[in-house]
């Protein structure tokens, strides 16, 4: 894109949004909107004095006021002044200029802005597929142009446009959603991990439909010979050229800047869906990205509630402090110790810790103090009186719901694992979505770690090997995934 001169000047039309009287000059512009949309294109002044005066704040606001507020608007562009005969009932009248006043198409477009930012955070986004193929239906009739009017033409294009703009605008601002602060807090959150599994479904679920929509499409696309669309945008431009518009803040090139404006739109199609790096293929990226990202939070929340710790090796550290006790007194204790450890009190704190790693016993900790708050006569501990409903029931539910999805899913998982090893390259089931997921997090899980190891999610270590450079293709239900050429090296674990 070549930046104009023209491109880069003022746009006066948005003044009123910052001006000193701002609140005044919006009430008035919102004002002719809002009566724009119920076909009131034209308004005089005691109109909108009357419906300004219908707010609160504005009960004591004059005409005076208006009338320069209006003479305001005039000079940047916002309202155009159109002298009204009729009601000049006088040579006076006539002499003070009775005004009907109506928005510029400039004008109406910045209060169409203004409400969209308005109601940005409130518009429920999502990954649609329905976009993908009215736009091959789309591409399908373009081959028909020559049979239909320049009206049914016109209505072609601008609904081709309009579903180009809602697919490129819908998944901007869903993906977007996942690398504010906010989306990073959540997918730190123990409730993520219940909603983590549904989530990834529905982005593999949309990168699939993307993934072949996008290559449908771009067969399309790249099937129309240079004469194809050539002949296309020229009855596009005819029949954009067959609705009548005023001429007078045309400028002399409209009809240039309106063909460039077809090429454009037609290139812009072709950017998003051809190519190596079509702006697809980056939208397919960042999905699988997030996906990584979810995984990788998720996996780290289950290790943070210790369902990633080895049992064996906290028994294994016991049982070195049972054979080096010196008397049978001093066995009794630590069993005491031990085991009655049900019935002591546990506290969480905010206390430094001597390392990093998520996958520490607590055996390996260094003790701690923490002083309590003492229980005296004048302290009084702060009573929440706040009434709540009792969601037991569902709670139990959804835990047993999500505790059955998890063991079938460990009943999937254990299919593949052979000997102690995973070997990718060796796999000769085909790998379900779901289970190639827990696969990757594995290898990611190893990856980040310094030693190659890693945890699984039901309490299993095992280690990273990696075959050189080469890749291998894991198989699945839904396609092949070619990866590096590595395998998992299980440690024997009793707790199964």
């Amino acid at each position: 894109m070549v930046l104009q001169a023209d491109m880069l000047e003022s746009i006066p039309q948005t003044r009123y949004l910052s001006a000193e009287s701002y609140i005044s000059y919006r009430a008035i512009m919102r004002t002719f909107y809002l009566e724009y949309q119920n076909m009131h294109y034209q308004l005089d002044k005691d109109s909108i004095l009357s419906l300004l005066h219908k707010d609160s704040l504005f009960v004591s606001y004059t005409v005076e006021q208006l009338v320069s507020d209006l003479d305001q608007l005039v000079k940047w562009k916002n309202l155009t002044p159109i002298q009204d005969p009729h009601k000049a009932y006088t040579i006076a009248d006539f002499k003070n200029r009775q005004f009907q006043y109506m928005m510029t198409e400039a004008a109406l477009e910045v209060e169409r802005m203004t409400i969209t930012l308005e109601n940005l955070y409130t518009r429920a986004t999502g990954l649609s597929s329905s976009a993908f193929r009215r736009i091959q239906k789309a591409l399908h009739t373009a081959e028909h142009l020559d049979e239909m009017s320049l009206k049914d033409i016109g209505e072609w294009w601008q609904e081709l446009q309009e579903d180009f703009r809602r697919l490129r605008q819908n998944h901007q601002d869903y993906l977007r959603e996942f690398y504010g602060p906010n989306a990073e807090k959540q997918m730190k959150s123990a409730e993520f991990i219940a909603y983590k599994q549904h989530l990834i479904r529905y982005l593999e679920d949309f990168i699939q439909d993307l993934q072949r929509s996008a290559a449908q499409i771009g067969a399309q696309l790249e099937a129309f010979t240079a004469d194809q669309v050539n002949r296309i945008l020229t009855l596009v431009h005819q029949s954009e050229l067959a609705i009548p518009h005023p001429r007078s803040e045309q400028t002399p090139l409209w009809q240039e800047e309106l063909w460039q404006k077809e090429q454009g739109v037609w290139k812009s199609f072709m950017t998003w869906f051809t190519g190596k790096n079509s702006t697809a293929q980056q939208v397919m990226d960042v999905t699988n990205e997030v996906i990584r990202r979810v995984v990788q939070n998720a996996a780290i929340l289950v290790q943070m509630q210790d369902m990633g710790v080895s049992n064996k090796a906290e028994l294994h550290h016991l049982i070195t402090l049972f054979s080096n006790v010196s008397s049978i007194e001093d066995a009794h204790k630590l069993s005491a110790l031990v085991f009655g450890a049900q019935q002591a009190k546990h506290f969480t704190v905010n206390d430094e810790r001597e390392t990093d790693r998520i996958d520490s016993s607590t055996y390996e900790e260094r003790p701690m103090e923490y002083a309590l708050q003492p229980r005296v006569r004048t302290y009084k501990p702060r009573m929440d009186r706040s009434g709540f409903t009792d969601k037991s029931a569902e709670k139990a539910a959804q835990r047993q719901k999500i505790l059955e999805e998890e063991r079938q899913l460990r009943q999937k998982i254990t299919r593949y694992i052979q000997g102690g090893k995973l070997d990718f390259s060796a796999l000769s089931e085909p790998v379900p979505p779901e289970v190639r997921t827990v696969f990757l997090s594995w290898v990611a899980m190893a990856n980040l770690a310094p030693d190659g190891y890693g945890h699984t999610e039901y309490g299993q270590r095992f280690v990273l090997k990696r075959r050189g450079n080469r890749t291998c293709n894991l198989i699945c239900t839904d396609g092949t995934l070619t990866m590096p050429d590595c395998m998992l090296l299980f440690e024997e674990n009793k707790n199964g």
